[in-house]
């Protein structure tokens, strides 16, 4: 009977685990779908591109989005689920009619598992073709604006800090007389000088192929002083991506590459050559990505899933696992971008969630008792109400 009481429990709050983070999705993806649009606006309505391809250029970045947005939307509705639980008291309850410490645990941590199941399908499967995808997409947007679209003798704005200028279309699609001046990572500039150019297509994608011109490489020290270098050439490739200017044609991002290649990269591959810390920060990134919802559901589960008084300390248990779980993000995040220039710190990425499940369990299992600090500071605002009763 008690076996079946439980099972009903689970279920019960399984459903409302999901239902929350279904909405918390929605609602995340709809405030970032929103804040991406607005950015590749200048797409339609500078570029010229169909709304089609505004539609299907925001749909590809979806899925690297839900990827990040899927464990944080998860935290949020566990608490939001949990806080109301014990508001309602039916965690004690549950404790009461011979449930165990790990009782409301069990469908806490199967919601949490559907969700690293879904970020280990988005991370591994889904979103490297999509990323890829969406670079092929914008280049050949970019080509088809050089290409038809631009006006000759004018200077035009391909992207927020790029300006393109060219003197004349000639027959034969050559664009004559090419500047492009990149300014996004001011103080660094780049400028590039061409006496022509033509739009060249094919499956590394659309790319800009020039020709008799220069590279200036321009950067302003913090005391003000500018200091160039040129690099002079016959012939030049740009990609039309502007994604980044260490990946060139053919050089894709480690986010664009399949996790079997980050497992076993091309020792010829040049963007791995010139950044090799990316390549290893971005594999063991997705590698202990699915951990993350596991030790975020352990965290809410420690600060509210343990039974207490209804109203005794719960908001402070609300304030303690909002700490928890911002403390773990931000772990999360610098370690990942630590990695990239020292890639011996790459374990880190796996210790923080596995410590956060083993403390977790230890804790519930009541083997590893919170501190006196702890139990002051939930129990300071009932002892103040019975003082002043």
């Amino acid at each position: 009977m008690r076996l079946a009481k439980v099972s009903l429990v689970d279920r019960y709050v399984f459903k409302q685990v999901t239902g929350t983070f279904a909405g918390m999705v929605v609602a995340m993806l709809a405030v970032i779908v929103c804040v991406v649009a607005l950015q590749e606006l200048d797409v339609v309505t500078n570029q010229g591109a169909a709304l089609a391809t505004f539609a299907l250029l925001t749909l590809l970045s979806m899925p690297q989005m839900l990827s990040m947005v899927a464990p944080i939307a998860l935290f949020l509705a566990l608490l939001m689920t949990l806080n109301r639980l014990s508001a309602e008291s039916e965690i004690v309850v549950v404790n009461a009619s011979g449930g165990s410490p790990f009782s409301p645990l069990r469908p806490v941590m199967a919601a949490a598992l559907v969700v690293s199941f879904l970020v280990a399908a988005l991370a591994h499967l889904i979103s490297p073709p999509a990323q890829k995808a969406w670079r092929f997409m914008i280049t050949d947007v970019r080509a088809d604006l050089l290409a038809t679209v631009v006006r000759e003798g004018a200077f035009s704005t391909i992207q927020e800090g790029l300006t393109f200028h060219m003197r004349e279309r000639q027959p034969g699609g050559v664009l004559s007389d090419i500047m492009i001046a990149d300014t996004r990572d001011h103080p660094q500039e780049m400028i590039y000088f061409a006496q022509r150019g033509t739009i060249v297509r094919g499956e590394e994608g659309a790319f800009l192929s020039v020709e008799d011109g220069l590279i200036q490489r321009r950067s302003t020290s913090q005391t003000g002083r500018v200091t160039s270098a040129y690099l002079y050439f016959d012939t030049y490739s740009i990609d039309l991506s502007f994604t980044e200017r260490s990946s060139g044609i053919g050089q894709f991002k480690p986010s664009e590459r399949s996790t079997a290649y980050l497992i076993n990269p091309d020792a010829d591959d040049r963007f791995l050559q010139a950044e090799p810390g990316r390549f290893i920060a971005e594999l063991h990134n997705r590698m202990a990505l699915p951990l993350y919802p596991l030790a975020y559901a352990m965290i809410i589960t420690m600060a509210l899933g343990t039974p207490h008084a209804a109203r005794s300390g719960r908001g402070k248990r609300v304030m303690l696992a909002v700490a928890g779980g911002l403390a773990l993000l931000t772990a999360q995040l610098s370690t990942f971008s630590l990695i990239g220039g020292l890639p011996i710190v790459w374990p880190v990425l796996y210790l923080l969630p596995i410590l956060v499940l083993i403390f977790g369990t230890l804790f519930l299992a009541k083997k590893l008792p919170a501190p006196e600090w702890l139990g002051r500071f939930l129990s300071n605002g009932g002892s103040r109400r019975a003082e002043a009763a």
